[in-house]
């Protein structure tokens, strides 16, 4: 798992930082992720160590909560915001914490180290298995022959060897075969031929006197670009004002807007239509006030950074937008215009053989909006806050199960003395309750 790349210090743990630190290590305390230190998280340490083992306590087995290490302190964090919790110091009896990392995880950052060093003194891409300047390397520093030639001795069931590591023999078998492989797939470039035709002109005259026809070379052919006729908007309107159309153009261009784009205006429908998008529409607005309030937290905290303060404003930018259009179709969902659209695509888009809808045919939607209300408990941390949402579901059943799972994935679970299931009509009105 990669570790974040931003994380910043609740009151509490820039507090215990300054309690624990060691003098002669400073740490960033906008973002610690950034200090001149080598993090390890939870993925690094070796399986059931003692250090492992440690680490699984503090965090109290929890997907929430991460933690990170340099060797010096531990930093436990919110995995969701990104926020350190607390900081710890490392006990004498983990140290060194590198005989508890991974030993591959070492090798990796020794490379990624050596890389960097070969880099600096050369200005060039340096492989660290072959020493070799490339053009591109993957993550780990390793070039596209070196990364080959270890799939194929994995594949044989053989230990790969660094190039650098290798003998002078097989070094020079290596070159060899790269080199043979290297002439096998050049290719010559071969002009291109130039094609010839008689001479019109003097054709005729040297087929009667037997002489030699002279030729010359071929014109090659014009390609013309066939654009497309809709690209062509101006036009189409030229021929609508010679033929008499007295629509002013503003207004006909605007229409001319929306009737080409008609398809795409049916996929949306569709696609906002489905039960799922429905919900996630409503997930979106929950989350969008709770990130306002966690930026604008962060915005006055930090006391009005330009970094938090840019962020903050382009989340509100998004957020004036998407708001208004969560409203749009929510009252669209609300008078079950949603429905009706559907039905005016599928008699829009059906073949005209078939049976099409009348006006006052009446398509009934099997989705029902269920408005469940609780007190969610924090699985974690035991806290209580007041819960409504609004499920779309066939039943209560139904719409009572999904509200479950929705709140096993965020580690809650529900007061049940507390919890109503409500039927939300087309008007609004309220039909059934659950206690």
């Amino acid at each position: 798992m990669r570790l974040p790349k931003d994380m910043k210090l609740s009151p509490h743990a820039r507090q215990r930082l300054l309690e624990r630190k060691d003098v002669d290590i400073k740490y960033n305390t906008s973002n610690i992720m950034r200090s001149s230190v080598k993090w390890y998280g939870k993925d690094d340490l070796i399986y059931d160590c003692a250090l492992y083992r440690h680490c699984c306590y503090t965090t109290r087995k929890s997907n929430q909560i991460g933690y990170i290490t340099d060797g010096d302190i531990e930093v436990i964090y919110n995995k969701g915001t990104h926020v350190a919790i607390t900081v710890l110091e490392v006990k004498d009896k983990f140290k060194p914490i590198t005989q508890f990392i991974k030993p591959e995880i070492l090798r990796y950052r020794e490379k990624k180290k050596e890389r960097r060093k070969m880099e600096t003194e050369t200005n060039q891409k340096i492989c660290v298995d072959c020493g070799k300047e490339v053009k591109e390397l993957n993550s780990h520093g390793v070039c596209v022959r070196c990364t080959r030639r270890k799939s194929n001795m994995k594949a044989r069931g053989k230990a790969y060897i660094r190039y650098l590591d290798l003998s002078d023999e097989e070094k020079w078998r290596i070159d060899r075969a790269i080199e043979g492989q290297t002439k096998r797939h050049e290719k010559p470039e071969e002009p291109e031929p130039e094609l010839t035709v008689p001479d019109n002109n003097t054709y005729y005259s040297s087929k009667a006197n037997g002489g030699e026809v002279e030729q010359h070379p071929m014109m090659k052919p014009i390609v013309k670009k066939v654009l497309d006729p809709l690209s062509d908007q101006d036009n189409f309107i030229r021929i609508l004002r010679e033929c008499g159309c007295e629509i002013p153009d503003e207004s006909l261009e605007d229409v001319l807007d929306v009737l080409v784009n008609t398809d795409k205006l049916k996929d949306i429908f569709m696609t906002i239509a489905k039960s799922n998008s429905q919900q996630a529409m409503l997930d979106l607005e929950q989350a969008l006030n709770v990130v306002e309030r966690k930026l604008q937290h962060d915005w006055e905290f930090n006391g009005f950074q330009e970094a938090d303060d840019i962020k903050f404003k382009g989340f509100l930018t998004w957020r004036r937008v998407l708001k208004g259009a969560i409203f749009f179709w929510k009252k669209l969902y609300q008078t079950n215009t949603i429905i009706e659209m559907q039905r005016a695509w599928n008699a829009y888009t059906q073949d005209p053989n078939d049976k099409i809808l009348l006006a006052g045919d009446r398509i009934d939607s099997t989705m029902k909006r269920y408005q469940i209300t609780t007190d969610s408990i924090s699985t974690i941390f035991n806290t209580r806050r007041p819960f409504t949402r609004v499920f779309y579901a066939t039943d209560k059943n139904v719409a009572y199960n999904m509200f479950k799972q929705w709140m096993a994935d965020r580690n809650l679970h529900e007061d049940p003395k507390k919890t109503t299931i409500v039927e939300l009509k087309n008007d609004g009105s309220e039909d059934g309750r659950k206690k």
